[in-house]
């Protein structure tokens, strides 16, 4: 009858035994992926700041999570070992061998993602060779850690403290006090190679003091595990104090001028609403003819106002197409653009100079010295709020000039996974960048869902009195990303037809359109119909789920009252090419698929307007029509008119930038200015190569009439000629824009910079 309780008692004790030991690993495992954590977070952060503090905290549960996993497969490991070898002494270095077994296995991973996957993706000898001398390093890493963490335990544990102790104060003083200061060592940002052994060396120590403090505090629970609470106050605690650190450290603010509250409100004027559609072409819009239904909120908008068939965008790219919306200029004038005069002449010296260097001048920003329509509204009592998705609209280009509150918070994640190891681990099975970008995460794209609820909370503040709101919705813009469903709301088309573009054979679609685009626009690979047909339903699901934003938006305008008594204006700033004139994406040339662009007016119901205009309009329209709309007066000098009266050339313009000095033909290398009139159109080239078409006969573009039609193509450039007479290019001092990393990390994704 004893038999059996001793067997029970054996049992029950193996099984206590078992369960501390995987515990034990459990804490092992976890301190190691925390120790990895903490240095890539103080790397991280030296280096530059985080984007959000949710992917800081998410970021630790991951690592978290990860290191119970692996402490309970490793402890599992450990019990059947020991199954198998029953040996009482082992124990200890069983414990050992998981210590060094952690710390093996993370080093082991750093070095196969830094030297193992990318730089030899594909399958070779050298690989295979590769994969050997790997796998027999992990080996050798392995025993010399075993070796080395018996003889810390038995020697050691003391000189190991002090050597932890200057990383892990390092990592504390980053965490709660350093943001936005580059302090890393020079030495450590210069080669992969530094920073490897930097990240793996202060991992180990790290892992060390934590190793030891867990030990400390194991034995104090175990001498005053009799008061009450103890546990779960030592678990909360510590988990409080880093959540408010985080949150209290990593808080930004948006940009905002010290107005306070408006004075003066111009009661009973209408609201004005301003919407760019960010690379949106007016021939995908459904109300403009498009055979796919993109767009219904906006159809429906346009029945209720007047919608401009013969928009057109002042140039190809968004800074000077916004700053001519927003002081009715053309870009010569106003002067935010290119700085095509910057350009080096010899090609040789360009490739020795910092691209980053030469892009802080060769961009010219809007100068305070021109009065824009925000400025204008604001001193007129307005409430005034911008709201952005794409940078090139960011205050430091000059376009937040009069707006008490300009939103341009952008989020980094994708610089953040790509960052920290298990991120990157992830990365060779799904693409995070990818997903970060689809959901509005991003710092080159924000998405119209984040767009509107900026605007919502601002609106929800200020709709009592007039306001002039302006949004910039950046989705259309590439890469091609909507979110479900509407990234296969057209057409489901596989993305791997053009993941073969993607240098490193990664599974990034968004890195793959980034060098297809550079195939198409160096000449080296011409869309094929597969090819443009994915990335056509792709840019017509991003804009049929920014018409979906759109309709939530009016929506929420109508629930607050406000809908009825605001101007609502809906503007593309450019086009984009899809295989058209060997060309995609935008900018470097002015044809119609990128100058010719979306019109929609709605009127208050106290002046409705309804209808649609054929003539030919220009963005430089907008901002007399809203000052006369307002019985405000417009200012002398400005180039556009009216719209209900405009009768001005319709002028678009190219300004050479720097990253065209890199073509070897004179295709893009130059300035270029187009001018319609009628069907007639001229595009003049400051390499002479001029173009002439009639938009009638060939609204495509595809046949350049200018030997055929000398005199009129002369006619046309007579009248440029007129208009660049017509007034004097002004300097002012400030227009130099002085680009920081961030920003120019996002003009780098974008392809704007090299």
């Amino acid at each position: 009858m004893m038999a059996p309780n001793k067997n029970f008692r054996e049992c029950n004790t193996m099984d206590n035994s078992s369960a501390r030991m995987i515990i034990k690993n459990i804490y092992i495992w976890w301190a190691g992926f925390l120790s990895l954590f903490l240095v890539e977070a103080g790397v991280k952060l030296t280096i530059s700041s985080f984007s959000l503090p949710q992917v800081l905290i998410l970021t630790l549960l991951v690592y978290s999570v990860a290191g119970i996993i692996f402490g309970c497969l490793f402890g599992l490991v450990i019990i059947l070992t020991q199954r198998v070898i029953p040996n009482p002494k082992l124990r200890f270095s069983y414990l050992h061998a998981s210590m060094a077994a952690c710390m093996a296995f993370i080093i082991i991973i750093v070095v196969f993602l830094y030297f193992f996957m990318k730089k030899m993706p594909q399958i070779s000898s050298i690989l295979i060779m590769k994969a050997g001398i790997l796998f027999c390093l992990s080996i050798a890493t392995f025993f010399i850690l075993l070796f080395f963490f018996r003889w810390m335990d038995h020697k050691g544990k003391l000189i190991i403290s002090y050597l932890s102790l200057p990383p892990s104060l390092w990592i504390i003083t980053t965490l709660t006090l350093i943001r936005d200061k580059n302090i890393f060592p020079p030495m450590l940002q210069i080669t992969t190679i530094s920073r490897l052994i930097f990240l793996t060396l202060c991992t180990c120590l790290c892992f060390f003091l934590l190793y030891m403090l867990i030990a400390l505090g194991g034995r104090f629970i175990n001498r005053w595990k009799g008061i009450p609470g103890l546990i779960p106050g030592l678990i909360t605690i510590p988990v409080i104090v880093l959540l408010l650190v985080f949150f209290l450290a990593l808080r930004k603010e948006d940009y905002r001028n010290n107005r306070g509250e408006t004075k003066n409100a111009p009661i009973g004027k209408p609201n004005i609403v301003l919407i760019t559609l960010d690379t949106v072409r007016a021939d995908h819009i459904a109300c403009y003819g498009y055979k796919r239904l993109t767009t219904p909120n906006l159809d429906s908008l346009s029945r209720e106002g007047v919608l401009y068939k013969n928009a057109y965008a002042t140039s190809p790219w968004t800074l000077p197409s916004h700053a001519s919306i927003f002081t009715g200029m053309y870009p010569t004038k106003h002067g935010a653009h290119f700085n095509s005069d910057f350009i080096p002449k010899d090609s040789n010296t360009q490739k020795k100079e910092s691209l980053v260097d030469l892009n802080k001048a060769s961009t010219f920003k809007l100068s305070e010295e021109y009065i824009t329509l925000a400025e204008i509204l604001s001193e007129r009592g307005y409430r005034t709020a911008g709201i952005i998705g794409g940078p090139f609209c960011a205050s430091a280009f000059g376009l937040a000039q009069g707006f008490e509150y300009y939103n341009e918070t952008f989020y980094n994640v994708e610089n953040d996974t790509d960052f920290y190891l298990i991120y990157r681990t992830i990365e060779r099975f799904v693409s995070l960048k990818d997903l970060v970008i689809q959901y509005g995460y991003s710092s080159i794209k924000r998405s119209a869902s984040h767009l509107n609820k900026a605007t919502i909370e601002w609106l929800e503040e200020s709709y009592k009195q007039p306001f002039f709101l302006f949004i910039n919705y950046f989705d259309a813009h590439n890469p091609y990303l909507p979110p479900p469903p509407y990234d296969e709301y057209f057409e489901k088309i596989p993305k791997n037809i053009i993941l073969q573009y993607n240098p490193e054979l990664n599974l990034s679609y968004s890195d793959a359109l980034y060098h297809l685009i550079n195939e198409v626009v160096f000449n080296r690979h011409q869309l094929t119909p597969k090819e443009k047909e994915l990335l056509l339903s792709l840019y017509d699901g991003e804009i049929c789920y920014l018409d979906y934003c759109l309709g939530l938006l009016f929506e929420r305008l109508k629930s607050l009252k406000v809908y009825d008594n605001t101007l609502i204006i809906v503007a593309s700033d450019h086009g984009e090419a899809f295989g058209e004139h060997d060309q995609l994406a935008h900018g470097r040339n002015l044809y119609e698929e990128l100058i010719r662009i979306p019109l929609i007016i709605k009127y208050p119901s106290t002046h409705p307007q309804q209808g649609v205009i054929e003539k030919q309009v220009s963005l430089v329209d907008i901002f007399p029509t809203i000052l006369d709309f307002l019985d405000l007066p417009i200012p002398s000098g400005i180039d556009g008119e009216i719209l209900a009266h405009s009768n001005h050339p319709i002028i678009a313009e190219w300004h050479m930038q720097w990253a065209d000095t890199w073509f070897e033909s004179d295709k893009y290398r130059r300035d270029l200015k187009s001018i319609h009139q009628g069907k007639e159109k001229y595009i003049w080239a400051s390499n002479s190569l001029n173009e002439y078409y009639d938009l009638e006969k060939d609204p495509e573009e595809k046949e350049n009439l200018i030997k055929n039609f000398p005199q009129r193509a002369e006619t046309m450039q007579d009248s440029l000629n007129r208009w660049l007479r017509s007034f004097k290019p002004q300097k002012p001092k400030d227009r130099n824009i002085k680009i920081d990393k961030s920003t120019n990390e996002k003009l780098r994704a974008l392809g704007y910079v090299k």
